[in-house]
């Protein structure tokens, strides 16, 4: 039993120091002044820290080191310590902070499920999709003898009147009439030819066994709604954006609350 407890707390001082003596490798030395692989850590979330490369990292060091041999050269000429470089040291030490502590309010910030489907609804409208669709007329046949015979019956009748003599669909009975098509219901060599046509303008397609002669006789655009799913990223994004600046507006206002403000400029 001792034995095992002797073990156990060797153990734990060696993990102790091997932990200690991490946190205090230096990583870079420039004269007096030495970079601690914490130091270095410190400027990146633990992810970035993570996914950051080997080289990526030397590099990092390279410019801490040209960085650090400027900042002291700056102190020898006595530069550092003029009034104008120590308020800028000043302004540059409560950004630091003051940005630390929004990002760990940000940080804070969620977005539930609840929240993105109920803004979906209440600002549907915003989010539509519009896409055309053509009125289409056409006439189906299978036997390529009788294209002459339908292009002249077009021309010297009318697109009607040859739809319901020659093709072999059924609404060749009816003149040919298809109603309003969208891309995603019609095949999509018709709709590639529907849309270099000009209205009335007839062409030829081959296609589902047979040739198709199509025309349009009308057009229109048509405004739909995007599904949740479509929009869910952009609505995260925008409620994300009011959040933090409803967050930030709180914070300011709380502490202002809190603290003693007198102007006098």
């Amino acid at each position: 039993m001792k034995r095992a407890l002797f073990i156990f707390i060797v153990s734990m001082l060696v993990f102790s120091c091997r932990q200690s003596n991490e946190e205090n490798y230096v990583v870079a030395r420039v004269n007096h002044e030495k970079l601690f692989i914490e130091d270095m850590k410190a400027n990146f979330t633990e992810n970035q820290w993570e996914e950051l490369s080997k080289k990526a990292k030397e590099q990092f060091v390279q410019d801490w080191i040209k960085l650090a041999i400027l900042a002291q050269e700056a102190d020898n000429l006595g530069i550092s310590y003029t009034p104008q470089i120590k308020n800028k040291i000043i302004t540059a030490e409560k950004n630091i902070k003051a940005n630390a502590l929004i990002a760990q309010k940000m940080a804070e910030i969620k977005v539930s499920e609840d929240d993105l489907f109920n803004y979906y609804r209440v600002h549907k409208s915003q989010f539509q999709k519009s896409h055309k669709e053509y009125a289409v007329q056409r006439i189906f046949i299978t036997d390529e003898a009788k294209l002459d015979e339908v292009k002249t019956a077009i021309n010297e009748t009318s697109f009607k009147d040859a739809a319901i003599k020659y093709s072999q669909e059924n609404i060749g009975k009816a003149g040919g009439y298809l109603g309003f098509v969208s891309q995603q219901k019609i095949n999509s060599e018709l709709w590639n030819a529907l849309t270099q046509l000009k209205i009335y303008r007839w062409q030829t397609v081959q296609a589902d066994g047979g040739f198709y002669v199509i025309r349009f006789y009308d057009e229109k655009t048509v405004s739909t709604d995007k599904t949740f799913v479509e929009v869910i990223e952009n609505i995260r994004a925008t409620l994300l954006k009011q959040k933090q600046q409803e967050t930030y507006e709180n914070l300011i206002e709380e502490l202002k609350k809190k603290s003693e403000v007198e102007i006098s400029l």
